[in-house]
């Protein structure tokens, strides 16, 4: 009994923060489910009804078309939520308080974690909306690939989020761990990808971007899933030489399942360990 009591005791912190930091949050919460909602059924729904616009031929299809922007949110919401995790805490001189009732390791979790939920809620209002949507053009069954696609979304906010807690550990501003992550999260990478794909055609897979792990999320809805992995763009008369040769331009489509649930896993257990070390550092 005195154990469950101390066990209680111990997480009880943790529990209230997560309990005051999505109160904290929830004009961001407001504000993100506004947009998913808004972008669902625009996609889902109002498209739909121009004539010019063909509806998709499968459900899978239909599903894969509506997630186009759900990194987009992801990735803001991202940045938006978690930015303000450990350098807020710094920013007002809190992080140099000694708490008498909870430990720095547990506020900071509570923050992440209320944090966390707030963001699936707003995905899965996303992917609700679009199933609802689904079932309603298609009939049943909802095609089991969705919930692959929502599960490898929840992954990618995770990743999302440790990268995010990562620079949030070191930087000094919240406005400027948001713009530094952003830029990195929304051009940094792509534009990695261009250079990396330009340099190495098919013979390097940019496993290292997030923005291209995070493929999985619509790719996992085609069955077959896509093999060959990569598409060729042959561009006549561009190539080396006097003449010019033919030229092929080559851009990654997706990693694997496998690859890409290990690397998103590398990012988050990474990141979160490289995060505490910062903090801890930070503190002495």
């Amino acid at each position: 009994m005195r154990n469950e009591d101390k066990s209680f005791i111990d997480i009880s912190p943790i529990y209230h923060t997560i309990i005051f930091e999505m109160k904290k949050q929830r004009k961001k919460l407001y504000f993100f489910t506004v947009i998913a909602i808004l972008v669902a059924v625009l996609l889902g729904y109002i498209l739909p009804l121009f004539p010019d616009y063909f509806l998709s031929n499968t459900q899978a299809e239909f599903f894969s078309g509506g997630l186009t922007f759900i990194s987009f949110i992801t990735l803001f919401a991202a940045c938006l939520f978690f930015s303000g995790i450990i350098c807020s805490e710094f920013n007002k001189r809190t992080g140099f308080i000694v708490f008498p009732k909870i430990n720095k390791y547990k506020l900071i979790i509570g923050k992440y974690l209320g944090n966390l939920v707030l963001v699936v809620f707003i995905v899965a209002i996303y992917y609700f909306i679009l199933g609802i949507l689904g079932f309603l053009y298609y009939g049943g069954p909802i095609n089991i690939r969705i919930f692959y696609s929502f599960g490898f979304a929840v992954l990618y906010v995770i990743a999302l989020s440790s990268f995010v807690t990562l620079f949030s550990s070191f930087m000094k501003n919240v406005n400027i761990t948001i713009i530094i992550t952003l830029v990195i999260l929304l051009m940094g990478f792509n534009i990695a990808d261009q250079i990396i794909t330009l340099i190495f055609a098919d013979a390097f897979e940019p496993l290292y971007s997030l923005a291209y792990l995070g493929n999985l999320i619509t790719s996992i809805l085609q069955n077959p899933f896509p093999n060959p992995r990569f598409d060729e763009f042959p561009i006549p008369g561009m190539g080396p030489g006097m003449m010019g040769g033919d030229f092929s331009f080559f851009t990654w489509l997706t990693p694997s399942v496998f690859m890409g649930t290990t690397l998103l896993l590398v990012y988050i257990f990474a990141c979160f360990v490289l995060a505490a070390i910062l903090f801890k550092r930070r503190q002495l």
